[in-house]
């Protein structure tokens, strides 16, 4: 059942979708240009947002958590939760503030979560942003993208942060320089702390250990310089990488496309918005 049937059913706020102007005016888009200074502190809002950094790279702290997000994933955040956007590069983030009457259907939406952007939902935030449709036609994007977001996977693959303070700071100097090549016993003793309390709280905090963790900040920033047109051959040194072979095969185990796909696709979606 479409979010259309559903409101026309449950709470007769229009019969047709001709008559949907009240429904249009409860939901909004906005696009913001963010950098390394850009920051928005703890906050909430009395709408549901869809959160999608369309370039760059967010850190969204939600209830404690730290993840790291790209274009591959989109946030959903419910109305009245609290939270914090922080931003280490240059990029686009396009949010989109819904009264919860809109809100797909389902207990799962109650609560904040991640989920992956497919390119068709991706062109709908960009239509929605850019051509600023009107009418049946805005209302018809927005039925749409919640149609694919009732469908869409959660994503589990958005890059968690270790909540441990130590390890979080490890955590974020690799990010910084992820072809650092110190190991977990190295960065432990530059902590004043053991390799066994990083490595629990990597695990703990990300589910993953800090061996994997290091691979997915890795390729999370190669995905970065890809789509911002840095050359297959520069990004893997860049990121750690000792030979391009290498690399290529990581990212392609990662994102089931080469880098140079990765790179054309996430172009062509933007020029083509």
């Amino acid at each position: 059942m479409s979010v259309h049937d559903h409101l026309d059913r449950d709470t007769g706020l229009f019969d047709a979708i001709d008559d949907a102007e009240e429904t249009l005016g409860r939901f909004r888009v906005s696009r913001s240009r963010v950098d390394a200074t850009t920051r928005f502190d703890e906050h909430s809002h009395q709408e549901d947002q869809l959160a999608w950094m369309s370039s760059g790279s967010m850190e969204l702290v939600l209830l404690g958590d730290h993840r790291q997000l790209r274009r591959d994933h989109l946030a959903w955040i419910p109305a009245g939760m609290v939270h914090e956007m922080r931003f280490s590069e240059p990029g686009e983030l396009i949010c989109v503030y819904a009264d919860p009457v809109l809100r797909p259907r389902g207990g799962r939406w109650n609560g904040a979560r991640t989920v992956v952007v497919d390119d068709l939902a991706g062109a709908l935030l960009l239509h929605l942003v850019d051509a600023a449709p009107t009418g049946p036609r805005r209302w018809r994007c927005w039925s749409l993208l919640v149609d694919l977001l009732s469908s869409a996977a959660r994503d589990d693959e958005a890059l968690a942060l270790p909540r441990e303070p130590r390890a979080r700071a490890i955590a974020s100097a690799l990010m910084a320089d992820p072809a650092d090549p110190r190991g977990l016993d190295e960065w432990a003793a530059d902590a004043g702390v053991s390799p066994k309390t990083i490595a629990r709280a990597f695990v703990d905090g990300t589910g993953w250990t800090f061996r994997e963790w290091r691979v997915r900040v890795r390729l999370h920033t190669a995905a970065g310089m890809l789509v911002r047109g840095t050359a297959v051959q520069d990004v893997a040194p860049a990121v750690g990488y000792e030979s391009v072979g290498g690399f290529i095969g990581a990212f392609r185990t990662r994102f089931s496309v080469t880098p140079a796909v990765y790179a054309v696709r996430s172009r062509e979606s933007r020029v083509g918005a």
